[in-house]
C-alpha cells in the first residue's frame, strides 16, 4: 500500500497515542471470564497451585522477553508488569505496548499450559484483557504494588473461608450468607486448621534478583565468580519497607539529560476527516453578570456582545462554516478537512478561547459604553469530533433545545422573583414543571405568549457565512467574479428547512 492513494487511511487515521514521558507504565493484565474457564478445567478451590504457578512462569517469559519490564506482581488470574520510568520501549505508544503484552502472555499460557497440567486437555482458549496506567513516581508505584498484595490478602482469606465452609456441607448461598458483613479478625478462624501457602497469601513477585554464578576456574583451581540478575519468582511482603530497601536496585531512578525535557511535549492532533466542533463556556458567569448588572432572564446587548466576538472569530479562521450561541455559550463547527495547527488538539483549544476572550473585552466598550470592565471574563473550551454531517447536526439541535428549555425556565424563574417571590420558593414552584407547564404559568400569571418572547432569547443566535451582491463579469477579461460572501447572524429554528437550505448546505460543501 507504500505510496499509493489509498494510503491516507492508515496516515490519517490511525491513532498514536504516547503515553507521558518519565512516568512509571503499568500494563495489568486480568483473566476474561476465568470463573467460567476455572469451572471448565476442574480447578481446585480457593487456590489451584499448578494454576497460579502456570501464571508465574508466563510472567517469568515477559521478563525474559521484555528488558524494560523490572518487576510484576500477580494473584490469580492477574499479573501486573511494571516497565522501567525511562523506557522508549515501541516509543512509549500505548496501544503497541498494550496488545503486544497481553498477547505474549496469552500465548505463553498456551503454550506451557501442558507443563503444568500434563494430564489435563486445554478445552478452551483462554484470553486475557489489559489496561495501562501511568504513575509519576516510585512512591505511588510502591502503593500501587501494595494495593494490590492488600487485594490478594483480602480475597484470598474470604475465599478460603468460603470454600471450607462449602467443603464442610453448607451450600454456596448458605456460605456467602455466614459470611457476609464479617471482618478479617473474624474470619481467621478459617486459617486455624489450614496450612496455608504464602503463594495464596502473599501473591507472586516476579523479578530480577542478584545470584552470584561461578563463571570459570582460575589456574589454581579456584572458582571466580561473578554476580548476576536472574529471573526469581517469590512470595515475599512487598507492603513493607524491608523488600525494597534490599532490593534498591530494581525500582531505580533514572538519571536524564536536558533534552529529555522535550518529551514530555505530547501532541494530540484531532482524528482526520472528522467535523471539529470547538465549544467554548464563560466560566463563573453568574457572578460576572451580577457584577455587570446584566438584565434578567436575559440582557440582549450581552447577547450581541457574544455574537458581535463569534463573528470576528469567523473571519479570523477562515474553517469555521458555522457557529451557534446561546447565553454565554458558543459552538464552532470546523470545516471536516482543516489544517488549523496541524490539527493539534492543545493548539486549537488554547488558541480559540484566547481569541474568543480578547474580542470580547475589545468589544465590551461598543456595546457597554457606559459600563465598566469591573472583573476579566475567562472561558473554557472544549474539542468535540463528529464523523458525519448529520451528528454535526444533531449536535447543534441539541444546543438549540438546550437554549429553549434554560430560557423558558429563567424567563419564569425570573417573572416569579420580580412579581415578589423568593428564588428558594420560586424554585420549588417549577420543579418537575413541563414545558406546557411554563408556557401557562406565564400566560395565566403575567399575560405572557413565551412565543412573543424574542426570537434571540427562545432560539439563541446563528452565525454562518452567505454571499452579498451578485456576480459580476469583470470588464475587458470577461472573467465572472465571485460574489463576496459576508458573516450573517440570525435567529432562527434549525430544522428542516433552515437546515436543508442552511446547515446542510454549508457543512456538506465545506462553505
Amino acid at each position: 500500500m507504500a505510496n499509493s492513494e489509498f494510503e491516507y487511511v492508515k496516515r490519517e487515521f490511525e491513532f498514536d497515542r504516547r503515553l507521558p514521558a518519565s512516568n512509571w507504565i503499568v500494563v495489568r493484565i486480568d483473566g476474561c471470564h476465568f470463573h467460567r474457564f476455572s469451572k471448565i478445567h476442574a480447578f481446585e478451590k480457593p487456590n489451584d497451585e499448578s494454576a497460579l504457578k502456570l501464571t508465574n512462569s508466563c510472567a517469568t517469559s515477559m521478563l525474559d522477553k521484555f528488558p524494560d519490564i523490572v518487576f510484576s506482581y500477580g494473584v490469580s488470574d492477574e499479573y501486573s508488569f511494571i516497565f522501567k520510568e525511562a523506557t522508549e520501549f515501541y516509543q512509549r505508544r500505548e496501544s503497541k505496548i498494550l496488545s503486544l503484552c497481553v498477547s505474549y502472555f496469552t500465548s505463553a499460557y498456551v503454550m506451557k499450559w501442558k507443563d503444568f497440567f500434563p494430564n489435563k486437555e486445554l478445552r478452551e482458549p483462554p484470553y486475557f484483557d489489559g489496561r495501562v496506567v501511568c504513575y509519576p513516581n516510585m512512591k505511588t508505584i510502591l502503593d500501587y504494588l501494595a494495593w494490590r498484595q492488600v487485594d490478594c490478602h483480602i480475597n484470598n482469606h474470604y475465599n478460603t473461608c468460603f470454600w471450607m465452609l462449602v467443603m464442610s456441607g453448607k451450600t454456596e448461598k448458605e456460605a456467602q450468607q455466614t459470611l457476609k458483613g464479617t471482618f478479617s479478625r473474624t474470619r481467621i478462624s478459617c486459617f486455624l486448621s489450614s496450612s496455608e501457602s504464602t503463594m495464596f497469601r502473599k501473591g507472586s513477585s516476579v523479578y530480577r534478583d542478584k545470584v552470584e554464578t561461578k563463571v570459570k576456574t582460575n589456574d589454581y583451581g579456584n572458582p571466580i565468580k561473578r554476580m548476576w540478575l536472574a529471573v526469581t519468582v517469590s512470595n515475599v511482603d512487598i507492603i513493607g519497607p524491608e523488600f525494597w530497601e534490599k532490593h534498591q536496585y530494581i525500582l531505580r531512578q533514572e538519571k536524564y539529560r536536558y533534552e529529555y525535557v522535550k518529551k514530555f511535549d505530547n501532541i494530540n492532533r484531532l482524528p482526520r476527516c472528522n467535523w471539529t466542533v470547538v465549544c467554548i463556556s464563560a466560566c463563573q458567569f453568574d457572578q460576572f453578570s451580577l457584577i455587570h448588572s446584566f438584565d434578567k432572564p436575559n440582557d440582549e446587548t450581552a447577547l450581541r456582545l457574544m455574537d458581535a466576538s463569534a463573528s470576528l472569530m469567523m473571519e479570523r479562521f477562515p474553517d469555521i462554516i458555522f457557529a451557534y450561541g446561546f447565553s454565554n455559550e458558543y459552538s464552532f463547527v470546523f470545516q471536516e478537512n482543516t489544517e488549523l495547527y496541524q490539527r493539534h488538539e492543545r493548539l486549537i483549544i488554547s488558541s480559540c478561547s484566547s481569541c474568543f476572550t480578547s474580542f470580547y473585552m475589545m468589544k465590551w466598550k461598543e456595546f457597554f459604553p457606559n459600563k465598566e470592565l469591573v472583573q476579566p471574563p475567562h472561558f473554557e473550551a472544549e474539542v468535540l469530533c463528529y464523523p458525519k454531517p448529520k451528528i454535526v447536526r444533531a449536535y447543534l439541535s441539541w444546543r438549540q433545545a438546550e437554549c429553549h428549555n434554560r430560557n423558558q425556565y429563567n424567563t419564569c424563574f425570573w417573572m416569579l422573583v420580580k412579581s415578589g417571590i423568593g428564588e428558594n420558593e420560586v424554585h420549588e414552584i417549577l420543579k418537575g414543571t413541563l414545558s406546557k407547564d411554563k408556557n401557562e404559568l406565564l400566560f395565566q400569571q403575567f399575560q405572557m405568549n413565551y412565543n412573543n418572547v424574542p426570537a434571540m432569547f427562545r432560539k439563541g443566535s446563528c452565525t454562518y457565512r452567505q454571499k452579498v451582491g451578485k456576480i459580476a463579469e469583470v470588464e475587458d477579461s470577461g472573467d465572472v467574479a465571485e460574489a463576496p460572501w459576508d458573516v450573517a447572524v440570525a435567529h432562527v429554528d434549525m430544522g428542516p428547512e433552515f437546515g436543508e437550505s442552511t446547515i446542510v448546505f454549508l457543512i456538506e460543501n465545506d462553505i
